[in-house]
C-alpha cells in the first residue's frame, strides 16, 4: 500500500453511493481479540493486529496501468468509493497467493473507484506488474477512527475532551507521506460525540481511515485514565508488503505495524538484507507500551554490519544476539532507512509466522532417562545448569510437522550446531564447543511448515552448577544440592544431578562447590 497521508485519503470524497449489494462469496478468515492497556499520562504506540471483515475475496482476470480486472460483474460502480453521510468506509486491494509464482504477493494498494469488476488503485511508489491472471485479490475495509474507538467507548477504551484548553484522550497518527525522521502526526480528539481534528474543530473525522500497514499513538493526558482498548477482527494468515520509503541523502522513517495478532521476533518479521528491506545501516525503533511517559525514548536494533547474514543487536550491546527479542502483538515501530543513493524504496514481506510450540535443552540422567529444561521462547532466558562438557542438545517443538534449511548458534566464544529429523513435528538441534559462563542464541533457519516460512530463535544461558537458575553459583545451590542429597532423580529435582550421573549425591554437591563464585555475565 502507498505510504499515503491519512488526511489525504480522507479529502478523497467522489461520487455518489449506490446501495451495497453482496460481492463475490468470500472465505472469512479466523476471529480473534486482543486487550491493550492504554496507560493514562502515556503515550501507547498501537497497531491493529486484525483486518476488517472483506467485502470480496475473488481471483484477478488481468491488470493494466493502475487498474484490476476480476471475473464477471460482482459489484455495482462505485461500490468501494467514499461518499460522507452515505458510505463511510474506505477500502484497500490485498493481492494474494496465485497458482504459480507472485512478485506481488502481499502487496496492498488503496482503492480509489470501481467499475462492475474493476478496480482502480493508488499505485504511490508500487505498480501492479507481474500480478498473474490466478492471483488471490481481497477487497478490505480498513479501520477508521470510530469503528475502533465508536462513540459508545467513551470512559471505556477513552475519554473525552470537555475542553481544548485540556485535552484528554487524542489520537496521534503519523503522516508517513512526508520525508525525514520523527515524522509530524495528526492529532484527533473526541468532543460533542464526534471525532475532530485539531485544528478542524467541527468536521466529523471519524470515517477517516487507519492504514493496515502503520500504526498511531494513543495520548492520554491532564487526567485521562488508563483503559483498556478491546480489538475484534480477522486473523491475516496472508503475506502482508510493506513499502519502505527511502532518501537518497538522508534517513526516512517509516511508520509500520506487524498485523499479526502475536508476539514476533525479530528473526521472523522479514527483514533481511536479502531483499533490501533492511540493511546493516537501517535502524529499527520499538517502543515499550508497558513504560509510562511522552514521548518515549525508544529501543534501537541493528544488524550487525561485521557478520554476513545478520545477527541482530541492540544499540548500547553490541555482542549479543537479539535476534529473538519479541515486538509485542498490537506495537507499533519504525524502519528508519538509511540514504541509498537512489531513493528508491524497498518492500518488506511478513508472513504469518511459524511458531514453536516450546523448546528445551535435553540430557540424559545416568538410568534414570532423558530430563528437559525449558527454554522459554521469549523473555529471559532458561539457565542451563548441568554438566556433561560442552555438548548440548536443544529440542524444538512445533505443533505441525515443519522442514528448515539450517541452524546457527551464536555466542560470546566458538560453538557449532547441527539439527537433524527435518520433516517432522520436532526438531533436535546438537551443540558443541559451548563454553560455560555465557548466553548462546540457536536458530532454526528457513523454517517452513508448508505455507510459511521464517526463522525461529531461542537464547539460553549456559552456569553449570547454577541450580537456583538465578545468574550465579553460590552458597544457595549448595544448600539446595545437599537437600536433594540421596534422593532419586525425577521432574522436580533433576537440576541438582549436575554431574547426569542419575543420582543425586556427594559427587554433585562437589561439582557445585567447584563452579562457586560463577556468574553469568
Amino acid at each position: 500500500m502507498k505510504r499515503t497521508s491519512l488526511l489525504a485519503l480522507a479529502l478523497a470524497s467522489l461520487a455518489l453511493f449506490p446501495s451495497l449489494k453482496p460481492a463475490q462469496a468470500e472465505t472469512t478468515a479466523p476471529v480473534g481479540f486482543t486487550s491493550t492497556s492504554l496507560r493514562g499520562e502515556s503515550d501507547s504506540a498501537i497497531s491493529l493486529p486484525f483486518v476488517r471483515t472483506p467485502a470480496f475475496l475473488g481471483s484477478v482476470q488481468s491488470t493494466s496501468g493502475d487498474t484490476i480486472t476480476v471475473s464477471g460483474s460482482p459489484w455495482t460502480a462505485n461500490q468501494f468509493v467514499y461518499v460522507a453521510g452515505s458510505q463511510s468506509n474506505r477500502y484497500y486491494a490485498l493481492i494474494g497467493p496465485a497458482t504459480g509464482a507472485n512478485a506481488k504477493e502481499g502487496h496492498t494498494y488503496p482503492i480509489i473507484g470501481n467499475g462492475t469488476n474493476t478496480l482502480t488503485v493508488e499505485l504511490g511508489p508500487d505498480d501492479l506488474v507481474g500480478i498473474p491472471a490466478s492471483a488471490q485479490v481481497s477487497v478490505i475495509p480498513n479501520w477508521t477512527l470510530k469503528t475502533v474507538f465508536p462513540a459508545a467507548n467513551q470512559n471505556v477504551s477513552f475519554t473525552p475532551t470537555v475542553s481544548t484548553s485540556a485535552y484528554k484522550t487524542q489520537i496521534r497518527v503519523p503522516n508517513p507521506s512526508l520525508t525525514g525522521i520523527n515524522l509530524p502526526v495528526a492529532t484527533y480528539y473526541f468532543s460533542n460525540d464526534a471525532w475532530r481534528l485539531e485544528g478542524d474543530e467541527t468536521t466529523d473525522r471519524g470515517d477517516d481511515p487507519l492504514l493496515p500497514d502503520s500504526y498511531f499513538i494513543v495520548r492520554n493526558l491532564n487526567g485521562a485514565p488508563t483503559l483498556p482498548l478491546l480489538t475484534v477482527g480477522g486473523v491475516l494468515l496472508k503475506k502482508l508488503t510493506v513499502p519502505l520509503i527511502t532518501s537518497a541523502s538522508a534517513q526516512q522513517d517509516n511508520p509500520v505495524s506487524l498485523l499479526r495478532p502475536l508476539g514476533v521476533a525479530l528473526n521472523a518479521t522479514g527483514l533481511n538484507r536479502g531483499d533490501g528491506s533492511f540493511v546493516a545501516s537501517d535502524e529499527l525503533l520499538v517502543f515499550d507500551n508497558t513504560q509510562i511517559g511522552y514521548d518515549k525514548t525508544p529501543a534501537i536494533y541493528f544488524v550487525d554490519p561485521a557478520v554476513p547474514n545478520g545477527p541482530w543487536r541492540l544499540a548500547g550491546d553490541n555482542v549479543t544476539d537479539r535476534g529473538g527479542d519479541i515486538i509485542a502483538a498490537g506495537t507499533g515501530f519504525i524502519i528508519r532507512k538509511a540514504p541509498t543513493g537512489s531513493g528508491q524504496p524497498a518492500f518488506w514481506t511478513n508472513s504469518f509466522p511459524v511458531q514453536a510450540a516450546k523448546a528445551v535443552s535435553r540430557k540424559t540422567h545416568g538410568s534414570a532417562g532423558d530430563f528437559d529444561l525449558d527454554l522459554p521462547l521469549s523473555g529471559t532466558p532458561g539457565i542451563e545448569c548441568r554438566g556433561g562438557g560442552t555438548d548440548h542438545k536443544i529440542v524444538f517443538t512445533f505443533p505441525t510437522p515443519v522442514t528448515y534449511t539450517n541452524v546457527t548458534v551464536t555466542s560470546g566464544n566458538t560453538a557449532s550446531a547441527s539439527a537433524v529429523a527435518s520433516g517432522t513435528n520436532e526438531v533436535t538441534v546438537n551443540l558443541s564447543g559451548v563454553a560455560n559462563a555465557q548466553t548462546i542464541t540457536v536458530t532454526l533457519l528457513g523454517v517452513s511448515d508448508g505455507t510459511n516460512a521464517n526463522d525461529i530463535a531461542v537464547r539460553m544461558a549456559v552456569l553449570a552448577g547454577d541450580t537456583t537458575g538465578n545468574g550465579i553459583v553460590n552458597g544457595s545451590d549448595i544448600a539446595q544440592t545437599k537437600a536433594q542429597s540421596g534422593q532419586a532423580v525425577n521432574a522436580g529435582n533433576f537440576r541438582q544431578d549436575v554431574n547426569l550421573s542419575g543420582d543425586i549425591n556427594a559427587s554433585d554437591i562437589a561439582f557445585v562447590k567447584a563452579q562457586s563464585g560463577s556468574v553469568l555475565p
